[in-house]
């Protein structure tokens, strides 16, 4: 029991570490695909993702990072990442 409740803050925070990463949305994407289909097939349109060039400094505004990535020429952006850097995503 007490190594229970040792363990319990460690997997708490390692679980906060994959999430802030993008690990979790990536294998949740990866089960949301239909059985026997590879990658890519079945999705209707490709997306690019590029770290943005204009961004500066930690990246903790969603709303923010997708302005500057439109300035790009991108459809919008997000922060991702332990570093938190703005990348911004667009239909190829």
């Amino acid at each position: 029991m007490e190594l229970c409740k040792r363990m319990l803050p460690r997997a708490f925070v390692l679980f906060l570490l994959l999430i802030s990463s993008g690990i979790v949305r990536e294998m949740t994407a990866e089960a949301a695909r239909p059985a026997g289909l590879p990658a890519g097939i079945g999705d209707e349109k490709r997306t690019c993702e590029s770290q943005s060039h204009r961004f500066r400094g930690l990246c903790f505004s969603r709303s923010n990072c997708g302005h500057v990535c439109r300035t790009e020429g991108f459809v919008f952006g997000r922060c991702r990442g332990l570093r938190r850097r703005c990348f911004c995503t667009k239909h190829c």
